[in-house]
Order: structure tokens, then sequence, then C-alpha cells
């Protein structure tokens, strides 16, 4: 029986490294206490996607470095996961490259997240499973204009189609996600799209974080 998990599950996530991490978040924490942010909001994403590395029959989880820090490989340890070195280049080019080698592996499709969304979660990443079985292509939309979930199906056939959603894209903009969607319908792609979620990018972002975070009786966030 074979080992390939029927679902790529890939967590994007950099080190924590003052002056490099969250720099957005310094004017108002600090670089020490942006460091401290970026550690949180990694840790509360890998914390509740965790548990889906436990079956490897249905996902298998793996968090993609953006460096060779020791951290990255201590976190992965931590919460069960692999670990792999993203590959250089822009974002699209990276993400491109870490679906590409996931479906290459075997799996039947890839999911790719980020690691700072406060509401990113199991039953999300379920829901976009659920969407593949439908749709070429699923997308979480993030308010800011981007996306916090990408994730497609292994269709040969659909390859030259899945690059273009990388190319020519203002990455970091408020347009990520019409520009995706735009590409896949001229590609031909069928596309489903998850409820809306915010990230944490700005100092608005992380007080608005504390305040969820501060507000749920149990301290954790749903």
């Amino acid at each position: 029986m074979s080992t390939v998990a029927a679902t790529a599950l890939i967590i994007f996530a950099k080190a924590p490294v003052a002056g490099e991490s969250k720099t957005r978040l310094i004017p108002l924490l600090g670089e020490e206490g942006a460091v401290q942010a970026h550690e949180e909001l990694v840790r509360r994403v890998l914390a509740e996607v965790s548990p889906l590395a436990s079956d490897t029959s249905e996902f298998m989880a793996c968090l993609w470095g953006a460096s060779a820090h020791p951290t990255l490989g201590a976190w992965a340890d931590e919460y069960g996961l692999s670990s792999q070195l993203q590959a250089n280049g822009d974002l699209g080019q990276r993400m491109a490259h870490a679906l590409e080698s996931s479906l290459g592996a075997g799996a039947e499709q890839a999911i790719l997240i980020g690691s700072d969304c406060p509401e990113m979660n199991a039953a999300y990443i379920r829901d976009a499973k659920t969407a593949l079985a439908e749709a070429d292509l699923v997308l979480g939309p993030a308010e800011d204009g981007g996306y916090v979930l990408i994730g497609i199906n292994n269709t040969p056939a659909l390859a030259e189609a899945y690059k273009a959603l990388f190319t020519d894209v203002d990455w970091g903009s408020n347009r990520v996600l019409q520009q995706t969607v735009a590409k896949a319908n001229v590609a031909g792609l069928t596309v489903a799209l998850l409820d809306p979620r915010w990230d944490v990018d700005r100092p608005a972002d992380w007080q608005r974080y504390l305040h969820l975070k501060n507000s749920t009786a149990t301290g954790r966030l749903r």
C-alpha cells in the first residue's frame, strides 16, 4: 500500500529572526516583540493543523521553511510534521514549486496555507479538501485582497494551467485574489471560494488578533 497521503498539506513559514520577522509590526512591538508575535502566530497554526498530520492516510502535512533556520526544523519536529526548504524566487515561484513537488510525490491534491492567519484551522482545511472534489482550484480569500489558502488537484492535463496562476501576479497587493481568479477563468479552471479570512500583517491586525484572543473564554481561536 502506498504511503503517500491523498492530500498534501503545505504550511509556509519563516524563521523568527529579529528585524526580519513581521517587520510591519516593529513600529508597534519593536523587533523582539515582532519576533514573539510571529512565533505565536506560527505556533497557533501548527497546533491547529497538527492533528491532521496524525492520520497519514488522509493528509501528509509538511512545514516548508523559507530558510534553513534550525527553529523551523524544531517546530516541525514538535508538531509532528515533515519539513522541506522552499525554493528560491518570488512568492509565486516558491508556492508553485511546493505544490508541484507535492503532487509529483504522488498526492492526489495539494493544499498550501500560510502561518499568520488567526482563523486557520483543521475544519477550514477540510472544507478546502471537500471543495476540490468538485473544483480544479480552491482559494481561501483574505480580507486584504489576497488569499490565505490555495489548493489544486493532481490533474496532469491542467499542469500548465496551474502554472499560470503564479506568474505575473502583484504579490503583496490587494489584487492577488482577483488576478488569480481571472487567470483561472482564462485557463478554463473551475474555482471554489471558501469563506473569507484575515491574516496579521499590520499593527491594526495584531490588535484585532489580541482582542479576539482575549475575548475567547478558553483562550483558543475557533
